[in-house]
């Protein structure tokens, strides 16, 4: 199976290859794309590289799969922290609700 990488530092793909046969034309999509696919960076869309990848070559179009040499998570993807946002911002608003909704502050008299 063939495997382009972009190279930005050519403006070319770098194409790998490995023993590795497809057996579908209609591959389904990657497991490392869990949530998103528009707005995704061509590293976090891409297939991950092989290990036992070999270079065979250079050219402008890609050939066989897009793929990436690092994979989405060694990138520190944003979609990992996304549980904490939420938590964070549930924290925050339930303590606004109760200091300006359940215990409004007193305002004093003169």
């Amino acid at each position: 199976m063939i495997y382009s990488v972009w190279n930005p530092g050519t403006s070319q793909f770098d194409y790998f290859e490995t023993n590795k046969l497809a057996t579908k034309l209609n591959v389904e999509k990657p497991a490392h794309i869990t949530q998103r696919t528009l707005g995704s960076t061509p590293e976090q869309a891409a297939w991950p590289l092989p290990r036992d990848a070999r270079p065979i070559g250079t050219g402008p179009d890609a050939i066989g799969r897009v793929a990436s040499h690092k994979s989405p998570r060694a990138l520190g993807d944003a979609t990992d922290n996304t549980n904490l946002a939420y938590a964070g911002a549930l924290l925050v608003g339930g303590y606004l609700l109760w200091k300006y909704v359940v215990n409004p502050p007193r305002r004093k008299r003169a």
